[in-house]
């Protein structure tokens, strides 16, 4: 499913602009690289996409629809793009992860608690958003 952008006081903004969709091609480079899992990405549309969390029964709905064995929602949280030389790091939340099997709706992985990667403020925080995605996909494969 498509990846909720990342955000700044609970509210989009402009630096999270395509960072759902970062991760969710990310998650699927890792799960075909780690696996041999056939990760299948599903385009955004008006009502599944990267601006807001995605509701369980829509996903699993699409999940039928595309004949799909599983759904997996992520949807990142704050994150921080710190201006050089302010000495503040840089950072990105995963705030909510879920595998879902579409069969029965049950819960196949669940991110317990949000996970918080940070780093200096050289560069841009899009880095981490790619080190998220490696950490789900080795997490759903244990």
């Amino acid at each position: 499913m498509p990846s909720r952008d990342v955000v700044q006081g609970g509210k989009a903004h402009a630096q999270g602009a395509g960072s759902g969709k970062k991760l969710q091609v990310a998650v699927h480079r890792e799960l075909s690289t780690l696996s041999k899992f056939k990760a299948t990405p599903f385009e955004a549309d008006a009502k599944l996409n990267h601006s807001a969390s995605i509701v369980k029964s829509d996903a699993l709905e699409a999940g039928k629809s595309a004949a799909a064995d599983y759904v997996l929602i992520l949807d990142l949280g704050e994150f921080r793009n710190a201006a050089p030389m302010t000495f503040r790091s840089d950072f990105v939340t995963l705030q909510n992860g879920s595998l879902f099997r579409v069969s029965d709706g049950k819960e196949a992985w669940v991110l317990n608690s949000p996970i918080v990667l940070e780093k200096s403020n050289l560069g841009d925080h899009l880095i981490l958003i790619d080190n998220l995605a490696k950490l789900v996909a080795e997490s759903i494969l244990r």
